[in-house]
């Protein structure tokens, strides 16, 4: 990649940044207090930020010297919150309800390519040990998470993702069992649920459910995670728990697709 490709990468990534930093700490910042929070070279942190302001992402007052979002991030992302529209469901409320119930961490994911990529995560009270946030990306086929996104997917598209990703590895270790896959995907789609131990962490565990959507094949994943050993000892007692609190809450099951896309 050259270094022009780098930069544009590096600006974008801080753009996003700074939003998810207001959208953290929810109050007008300064430029200084930017800089600091995100480590970046004051004249970086004030140049982005005149750019957004000029852009019509940012505000800025001079007389405290502060930025803060202006309604147009409101509007821009609007179509987004309508073409993923989770039913009737609020996923803040949920996600709340089945830490309560379960006393264990909550994430919310989603396909992206070959990857997972985590949306949304609520700690428990009882945090785990492991440095996950929103835009972190866990293996497609080798995560609970993964496999449970798959059963929204027809057999032979799932088929024709395990064949790229195959054909894009670049030792034994990388690659999948396209017929195991298919095998665990359907068993997921008969019980609603997975439990995955051990699979994308060492230690950590995950049960996994897709959350419908009204884009389809572009379904969501809610996971409850926690330490393995604790996971697997209350796995019954969490699925129990965490159902009818998706019932509850407005978020009915998804029917499966057809074998054949």
């Amino acid at each position: 990649m050259t270094e022009a490709a780098n930069a544009t990468i590096k600006s974008a990534a801080r753009v996003f940044e700074v939003l998810e930093l207001f959208e953290r700490l929810r109050e007008p910042l300064t430029s200084i207090k930017v800089g600091r929070s995100l480590n970046y070279p004051a004249s970086s942190a004030l140049a982005l930020l005149k750019s957004m302001v000029s852009l019509g992402y940012l505000s800025f007052d001079r007389i405290d010297r502060t930025y803060f979002p202006t309604v147009r991030l409101t509007l821009l992302g609007q179509w987004v919150e309508s073409a993923v529209h989770l039913g009737e469901g609020n996923l803040a409320a949920l996600a709340e309800a089945m830490i309560q119930a379960t006393g264990e961490s909550v994430s919310v994911s989603c396909q992206n390519d070959l990857d997972m990529q985590f949306i949304y995560i609520a700690q428990g009270p009882q945090h785990i040990t492991f440095n996950i946030t929103p835009g972190t990306l866990a293996p497609l086929f080798k995560s609970s998470i993964g496999l449970t996104a798959l059963t929204m997917r027809s057999d032979d598209e799932i088929a024709r993702l395990a064949a790229r990703l195959n054909k894009a590895a670049k030792g034994k270790e990388d690659r999948i069992d396209a017929a195991e896959v298919l095998k665990t995907v359907r068993s997921i789609r008969q019980r609603g649920w997975f439990a995955g131990y051990d699979m994308y962490l060492d230690g950590v565990g995950a049960i996994s459910w897709v959350l419908p959507t009204n884009t389809g094949r572009r379904s969501m994943v809610m996971a409850v995670s926690g330490p393995s050993a604790r996971l697997r000892e209350h796995e019954g007692r969490i699925v129990r728990a965490v159902e009818p609190l998706l019932r509850h809450h407005g978020f009915v099951a998804q029917e499966a697709p057809k074998r054949s896309a």
